[in-house]
């Protein structure tokens, strides 16, 4: 195991520009300091992609897979890579979800030794166009698309399930919350 405390932490940038990043530290108070990124979002017609572990993932790539050519539509299929969650499964396998309301809540599962993603596991990409449900780079979808409302997902495996908490709704009014999507700013909690 790695004996450090990790931080996950988004970066977040224009038009889906967003990285998942992890820094260490060997005490919980700091110092701590930067590692790798885990999975970054944004790429999208250009050479973007080869700044990102992408290739990795996929292979050498002379041009950029189609299905991430999204113009500025990419949150409408992809996610906006921010408020990351790692957990624990019942197995002892290390997860993260990540993701928001732009293109829904994504998990990647993470290599114990390293903290960061486990090249070692594969996922082969299921669906199509808008209704993609799991891609090889950003791995299984588990929750919203399509601008529909659910960001900061927390999991806890508790009794023999495993509970899914998203925060729903809007804020507006310099913080008060609005009766936007349902009655204002919530939490909901998925089994």
């Amino acid at each position: 195991a790695m004996q450090k405390w990790c931080m996950y932490l988004s970066v977040n940038g224009d038009s889906w520009y967003s990285s998942i990043i992890m820094l260490t530290a060997d005490n919980i108070e700091g110092p701590y300091r930067y590692q790798a990124p885990v999975v970054i979002s944004g790429f999208k017609n250009g050479t973007e992609y080869k700044d990102t572990d992408l290739e990795v993932v996929l292979g050498s790539l002379d041009v950029l897979p189609d299905r991430y050519k999204t113009g500025n539509k990419w949150g409408e299929r992809w996610p906006n890579n921010i408020d990351p969650c790692v957990f624990y499964d019942e197995e002892g396998k290390l997860w993260m979800s990540y993701g928001s309301w732009s293109g829904g809540i994504w998990m990647l599962e993470l290599d114990e030794e390293t903290g960061l993603r486990d090249y070692d596991v594969n996922y082969e990409l299921t669906g199509k166009d808008n209704g993609i449900t799991v891609d090889p780079y950003f791995g299984k979808k588990i929750a919203g698309v399509y601008y529909v409302s659910g960001e900061a997902s927390y999991i806890e495996y508790i009794g023999g399930y495993y509970f899914l908490f998203m925060s729903y709704g809007g804020l507006a009014d310099g913080g008060i919350a609005s009766d936007y999507n349902n009655g204002g700013y919530q939490m909901r909690v998925f089994r």
